[in-house]
């Protein structure tokens, strides 16, 4: 398992990066709870790592994907250091943090991520653009479900304890 890692240098790297700006996109939140700087980065290093495996996941499931429409060999390890194309708006997600427009950033940013997989798909594999997007859609929506379970229960628990002590 290590030695695949390694072999996913750009990529995994790329997955990391993602990983740790959308865990910083909560550093207000965890700095307005008065956490020590060590619970501060304690959490945002748990939070990048589990938002990593959730897009390692996702590369995984576009693998599998892969080799059962397109009958393409899963190549984990090739298909993650090619995502490091389409994974880079996501190093933008620390933006997310920004209010009033939040929604709109990350659902943007999502979005791009999804189209650059297609396209991605549509380069390297040949695989047309309606294909890809069936090919595509479900390691999107499985990282998609784990980030998404990793904002209501984590990250939503500060935001109520900060309104709690706001409130009072």
């Amino acid at each position: 398992m290590v030695q695949a890692m390694l072999a996913m240098d750009t990529g995994l790297g790329l997955v990391i990066g993602v990983g740790l700006s959308m865990s910083a996109s909560h550093l207000f939140s965890l700095l307005a709870n008065r956490l020590c700087l060590r619970q501060i980065a304690l959490q945002m290093v748990v939070d990048a790592l589990v938002l990593s495996l959730a897009l390692s996941l996702g590369i995984l499931c576009h693998s599998l994907m892969l080799m059962l429409m397109e009958h393409v060999p899963p190549q984990p390890i090739m298909m993650a250091n090619r995502m490091g194309a389409a994974l880079w708006p996501g190093l933008f997600y620390v933006l997310v943090a920004a209010p009033y427009i939040s929604d709109l950033i990350a659902v943007t940013l999502l979005a791009w991520i999804h189209l650059n997989v297609i396209l991605l798909l549509q380069v390297h594999y040949g695989i047309p653009l309606q294909e890809g997007l069936v090919v595509s859609l479900p390691g999107f929506v499985l990282a998609l479900v784990l980030i998404a379970l990793v904002f209501a229960q984590r990250w939503r628990a500060s935001y109520n304890t900060l309104a709690r002590e706001v409130g009072t």
